[in-house]
């Protein structure tokens, strides 16, 4: 039996289903929140500053964060994106708060730790007797401030990188611990206040200990220094946990699962990053071991919060694939 069309009906507009009227409000809301998002999320990187170049930070979290909005395929990176961009300048804007909140700025238990790692000698002290003299300039000194300040570039880098050559679950997990590890550590220079081993020294708690980067950088430039602590300074005692050995050591973890060569150059970085830290003065091997813990317990709480975090996001996004 054939069909017979109503050549008046053929054209006339059919009525829209409740799940397409519904589909489109979704895609409408979902890109309304994306640009607000991207838009904090870009103003919230231009707030922290770092001793390097104002144009590190809109450079390694704003390219990433404009691709990965422009994409509808990108759209789980885009959310992890923003989350580690807004807990870092989180970190670095409040983490200038830590040391004005009335908290008693504690010494004893990291100088009392180092020493029995020391064999009763703070390895800083021991360090700086071998090899620091403070009118001869050393290629040792280079290298560790070099280390010192790729704290800047590396781990929003490594995450790139990541992104790049990782599978999606790797990535995503790398992202989400480093942005809790900043917050976490946050909260503890809240709460436990804590000097660092040159300003120790100084005290009159330990042996004399040189603050190499001051020492180095401020009698070359000093201007620079003076223009990069104003940035990136504003907290002296926030040295438990070593943040910077909290991401070199994420920064390891997250290299091991591109293979045996970037495992190795993982490694390479953190004990280079946490030696550095050490020999300049910045931090106790204390400090070391506690941004260790906080940055371990973070790469493994992150697999079972990704999709938690990313379900606070209007509509539903797909699952990625398992952890390798």
């Amino acid at each position: 039996m054939a069909l017979e069309i109503d050549p008046d009906n053929a054209l006339a507009p059919q009525p829209t289903s409740p799940d397409l009227k519904t589909s489109r409000a979704g895609h409408r809301l979902r890109g309304g929140f994306k640009a607000l998002l991207l838009l904090f999320a870009l103003f919230m990187v231009l707030l922290p500053r770092n001793r390097i170049s104002p144009l590190v930070y809109p450079l390694l979290f704003g390219v990433p964060l404009v691709y990965a909005a422009s994409r509808r395929d990108t759209e789980r990176a885009f959310l992890l994106w923003t989350t580690y961009a807004i807990s870092f300048a989180t970190f670095i804007v409040f983490r200038r708060l830590a040391d004005d909140t009335g908290v008693p700025w504690f010494h004893s238990y990291v100088i009392q730790i180092d020493k029995v790692i020391g064999l009763g000698t703070v390895p800083t002290v021991a360090f700086q007797h071998l090899w620091f003299r403070p009118s001869v300039p050393s290629a040792l000194d280079a290298i560790t401030i070099g280390f010192h300040l790729s704290y800047y570039l590396v781990p929003p880098a490594i995450g790139i990188v990541l992104w790049v050559a990782a599978t999606q679950s790797v990535f995503e997990r790398y992202l989400l611990a480093v942005a809790m590890t900043y917050l976490v550590g946050l909260l503890v220079h809240f709460i436990l206040p804590t000097i660092p081993p040159w300003m120790a020294g100084n005290s009159g708690y330990t042996a004399p200990i040189a603050r190499v980067l001051y020492v180095r950088v401020h009698s070359a430039w000093p201007t620079f220094y003076s223009f990069g602590n104003a940035l990136a300074g504003g907290n002296d005692v926030a040295a438990m946990p070593s943040l910077h050995m909290a991401t070199a050591f994420l920064v390891a973890c997250g290299l091991r699962r591109l293979g045996k060569i970037a495992a190795f150059i993982g490694a390479l970085y953190a004990m280079g990053m946490g030696f550095s830290l050490v020999y300049t003065g910045e931090h106790f091997v204390a400090d070391l071991l506690g941004g260790i813990l906080i940055a371990w317990v973070c790469w493994l709480a992150a697999p079972r919060l990704i999709d938690r975090v990313l379900s606070l996001a209007p509509g539903s996004l797909p699952a990625a694939e398992g952890i390798r």
